[in-house]
């Protein structure tokens, strides 16, 4: 009676594994699987340079006197070919950022209370800077530092 029932086990043990088995194979071999997307790398991004600024400096005039100092630390990241015609224009690129930062802070578009807002700086520098030397010379402009000094 004990072999019976270990000789029935082990019969569908075998059998489970041989099922298990075939039906592996079968799926791997006789049912048709789509074919994976292949992954399309962006183009590669072309050849750039940095042409860094003097550091500009703003104040922040309040209701009756200037109230702190804002300093901004940029480079330009240009296309590498661009690149002379970019750091022949640099007190052109100079006075198009200070104009913007002025006007960012005279309507508090780049503000965040009394803090600079980073993001809306560099978003306002970029434009400027696609106006004075085209879109097409520009790649992104790298906000290194900003400090504000109160008086």
């Amino acid at each position: 009676m004990v072999k019976a029932l270990i000789v029935l086990v082990l019969g569908i043990v075998l059998l489970g594994g041989a099922s298990f088995g075939g039906w592996f194979v079968y799926q791997k071999y006789f049912v048709p699987h789509p074919e994976e997307p292949k992954k399309v790398e962006p183009p590669p991004k072309p050849p750039t340079a940095f042409v860094r600024l003097p550091p500009l400096v703003v104040p922040m005039i309040g209701p009756s006197r200037v109230e702190q100092f804002v300093t901004v630390v940029v480079a330009v990241e240009v296309h590498l070919e661009k690149q002379p015609i970019v750091q022949a224009n640099q007190p052109r690129l100079t006075d198009a950022f200070l104009t913007a930062l002025y006007g960012g802070i005279a309507d508090q578009s780049i503000l965040s209370g009394a803090l600079v807002n980073i993001p809306a700086v560099k978003t306002k520098l970029v434009e400027a800077a696609a106006k004075v030397v085209g879109k097409d010379a520009v790649y992104d402009v790298l906000v290194q530092a900003v400090t504000q000094r109160n008086l």
